[in-house]
C-alpha cells in the first residue's frame, strides 16, 4: 500500500488572503484619496472678489457646491495613512480643522460638501473593481 503525505498550506494561504485584502484596501483609499482631490478642482460659481494678499480675482463656492481652491492647502492636506493597528485598513482625510466646517457648515457658512458625496460617488466603483479581483 502507498503511503500518502499531505502537507497543509493553511499558513501560506491565510498570509496571501491577508497581504492581498491590504493591498485592495490601500488600493481603495487611493481612489477615494484621488477622487476627493478632484472634487476640489475646477471652477466655482459663487461670489467673485479680490483677494486682498495678492490682489487676484477669486470665485469662491456657492453653498452646495465643493469649496473653491484659494491657496490649494486643502486639497494637498487630502491624504491616506494605514491604520497603526489593523492590516487592512486605510484612513483617508485631511487634518485642516476647517475641513469638517466646509463639509457640515457653520452657522457662519452653508456646507461646501466635498468629502462625504465623493466617497459615495467612488464606493460602486472600488466595489465593482474589488468584486471583479475575487472573481
Amino acid at each position: 500500500m502507498n503511503k500518502v503525505r499531505m502537507t497543509s498550506n493553511r499558513k501560506q494561504v491565510i498570509s496571501d488572503v491577508e497581504a492581498r485584502t491590504a493591498k485592495n484596501a490601500q488600493q481603495a483609499a487611493l481612489v477615494a484619496e484621488a477622487a476627493i482631490k478632484r472634487t476640489l478642482t475646477g471652477q466655482r460659481s459663487g461670489q467673485e472678489y479680490k483677494v486682498s494678499k495678492t490682489g487676484r480675482t477669486h470665485i469662491a463656492s456657492a453653498p452646495g457646491e465643493a469649496p473653491a481652491v484659494l491657496s490649494g492647502d486643502l486639497r494637498a492636506s487630502i491624504t491616506t495613512a494605514a491604520s497603526p493597528t489593523k492590516k487592512a485598513l486605510y484612513y483617508v482625510g485631511s487634518d485642516k480643522e476647517y475641513a469638517v466646517h466646509l463639509e457640515m457648515g457653520t452657522k457662519y457658512i452653508a456646507p461646501r460638501p466635498f468629502f462625504v458625496d465623493t466617497i459615495k460617488q467612488v464606493l460602486a466603483a472600488i466595489r465593482g473593481e474589488l468584486t471583479k479581483r475575487i472573481d
